[in-house]
């Protein structure tokens, strides 16, 4: 379970065994302050007209001043491109065949009407239109908007329609004439979605962790819904066919991010319990599990060793080949000439790649700021001295028990 939250805060964190500009600055001061801080740095490129361009390392939980931060900064900018591994059937559809136009508009439909249900919430109000069906969707997945957006019109550019009865939707395209009825290409083509009852969207392990300990979770609080925020990124399916190709298990490390494994639920549980906890301890014990991952996450090896739980092509897959996905899609955007400005938020262990690969393109750092993630107040805490030596001592031990699960086996005499 370790190693799987180390991963997935940590991809977000520190680039596997590089050693160049850093983006990441982890200090605790016993007595004092403990901060976990990250870089964004400004480039400007020696092609004319190029625009000058943000990288803004991001972690998925923190400060609610950070996040605001990372907003103030992007703010100007002429686009935003973001990190999110998003289903293929969001793309533009390809292919003009009759069949193949069909197959495309019919998985649209099948996942909005999946959306609808994803927006109903505990009192099952869903949405009765494709207006609504958007205007509801941030509340569940503010990512979800632009997915929802890039959906609306069926495979020959028609508008979609949302049918709400009761308790069932209907999702619907009018086929390749846009009018009612017809056959062969101009067949209409729906999905009917019985909606049952509402239901509570599970919560993720990170989000869990984000309430547990007082913070904000990056998906909730970034505007992902803005029409100049763009998904820059792998689809969930090129991310799973890769890790396949490389003989890397992802369902292990899904169910846990998801929240929905044995080992996350504990863990879900556990964090539930750390308001009550703090009222007994003074608050001792959510500042302890802060400084804990400051620890973690400043740690050089931590995300070296949780990747090699999982496999040696980890790291690879998710630092380097969606990097290039972003820059291939930061100097097309770049070449339309149309944008002076342009912002990528990712996780900060994506930067130190990305930061190299624009510097090989020409574009040369002139600016950096640092912005503190999450921080702690020592002097103001209820932590002691010998909880500080607990916490170093825990986080060696739990570096220890990974690394010894990660190490690599004997070779048999």
């Amino acid at each position: 379970m370790l190693a799987s939250v180390i991963l997935a805060s940590t991809v977000a964190i520190v680039n596997p065994g590089a050693e160049p500009t850093s983006w990441l600055e982890s200090k605790v001061t016993t007595g004092e302050s403990a901060s976990l801080t990250l870089a964004s740095r400004r480039y400007v490129s020696e092609t004319d007209g190029w625009p000058e361009v943000w990288l803004v390392g991001v972690t998925h939980i923190g400060d609610e001043s950070f996040y605001d931060a990372v907003g103030e900064l992007v703010a100007d900018s002429d686009l935003v491109l973001y990190e999110s591994v998003y289903a293929e059937v969001t793309l533009p559809p390809s292919g003009d065949t009759i069949q193949a136009q069909q197959n495309a508009t019919s998985a649209r439909l099948e996942w909005l009407a999946e959306a609808a249900r994803a927006c109903g919430g505990p009192d099952g109000d869903w949405p009765g239109s494709m207006d609504e069906l958007q205007a509801k969707s941030v509340h569940v997945d503010r990512r979800m908007v632009d997915s929802v957006r890039s959906l609306r019109h069926d495979a020959w550019g028609h508008p979609v329609v949302l049918l709400r009865n009761g308790n069932t939707t209907v999702v619907r395209s009018y086929g390749a004439d846009g009018r009612p009825g017809g056959e062969d290409a101009a067949e209409d083509l729906e999905v009917t979605l019985d909606l049952g009852e509402g239901s509570v969207a599970v919560e993720g392990i990170q989000e869990s962790l984000a309430r547990g300990l007082d913070l904000e979770f990056q998906l909730k609080v970034l505007p992902y819904e803005r029409e100049d925020w763009q998904v820059s990124d792998m689809s969930w399916e090129a991310l799973s066919a890769a890790f396949q190709e490389s003989g890397v298990e992802i369902q292990g490390l899904s169910g846990m991010l998801e929240g929905s494994s044995l080992p996350a639920g504990i863990a879900k549980l556990f964090l539930r319990l750390l308001p009550a906890l703090d009222v007994l301890t003074g608050g001792a014990v959510t500042d302890g599990v802060k400084v804990m991952l400051i620890e973690l996450l400043g740690n050089d090896q931590a995300v070296e060793i949780a990747t090699r739980e999982f496999g040696a092509d980890v790291g690879r897959i998710l630092i380097d080949e969606r990097n290039i996905i972003v820059i291939n899609d930061l100097v097309e955007r770049s070449q339309v000439g149309d944008v002076d400005r342009i912002a990528v938020v990712y996780g900060a262990g994506h930067m130190a790649d990305m930061g190299e690969r624009l510097e090989a393109l020409g574009w040369t750092e002139q600016e950096v700021r640092w912005l503190p993630a999450i921080t702690v107040d020592l002097e103001k805490s209820s932590l002691t001295k010998a909880h500080m030596m607990m916490i170093r001592r825990s986080v060696d031990m739990a570096m220890k028990r990974l690394e010894q699960r990660s190490a690599p086996a004997p070779d048999a005499e």
